[in-house]
Formats: C-alpha cells, sequence, structure tokens
C-alpha cells in the first residue's frame, strides 16, 4: 500500500523540480534600452561633478602643506598649476552642469574642452588624476 504513495509523492517533488526550472530559464534579462544624449550627459556630469570635488580636496591639502611650508620647490610648481587648471575648468563644468540640469544636452565641444583638461591634470600629475 505505501508504494504508490511513495511514487506519487516523488513525482510531485519532479514535477516541482521541473516547473522550477522551467521558470528559472523562461525570459533571461530585459533588454536595456539605449542611453539617450541626455542620460549620458547627466552621467558625465556626475563624473566631472566628483572629480573636480576630489581635485579640489587634494589641492586644498596640499595648499594647508605649502602655508606650512612643507612642500619642495617642485611640489609647489604643481600646485599652482594645479590650482590654475581648477580655477580655468570650474566654469566650464558648472555650464555643463546647467545645462544638463535644464534639459539640454550640452554640445560635444563643451564636454571635450572639460576632458582636454583633464587631460592636463593626468600629465601634470603623472597620470593620476
Amino acid at each position: 500500500m505505501r508504494r504508490p504513495f511513495v511514487w506519487r509523492r516523488m513525482m510531485v517533488v519532479m514535477l516541482v523540480l521541473v516547473i522550477i526550472a522551467g521558470c528559472a530559464t523562461m525570459g533571461g534579462p530585459a533588454p536595456q534600452k539605449p542611453q539617450t544624449a541626455l542620460e549620458r550627459a547627466k552621467l558625465q556630469s556626475v563624473y566631472f561633478l566628483g572629480w573636480y570635488k576630489a581635485q579640489f580636496k587634494d589641492a586644498e591639502a596640499m595648499g594647508a602643506l605649502a602655508i606650512a611650508g612643507k612642500l619642495s620647490p617642485g611640489q609647489l610648481d604643481v600646485y599652482r598649476v594645479k590650482r590654475k587648471l581648477l580655477v580655468e575648468v570650474k566654469p566650464l563644468i558648472d555650464v555643463y552642469d546647467a545645462l544638463v540640469a535644464g534639459g539640454s544636452p550640452p554640445s560635444a565641444d563643451k564636454e571635450q574642452q572639460i576632458l582636454d583638461i583633464i587631460n592636463r591634470f593626468g600629465t601634470l600629475t603623472g597620470g593620476a588624476s
């Protein structure tokens, strides 16, 4: 008498496993929609603002060391150039961010101007921008 019950329970377990396996393979990942120019510009703006904040913080620390007289002449030159580049790039980043916040993707040349200054930081600091 126990045999039909065991077979029935085993069949239910097998059926549940097949259903679970089938559900796990259905559908797959949802297709990603292509990024719009504005979405891409928003991400780039967030990157620019984060990059500027990190560079500003570093320059601020270097400035404190310069005031204390703890920078070598070479480090002092790097600090001066870094400060000059930060003053140059800040309004460009602000304009870029304002355009994005207003719902208008900035032109490629505005983005390129910022990227050129970021690249100058890379050469200034030996590639560690």
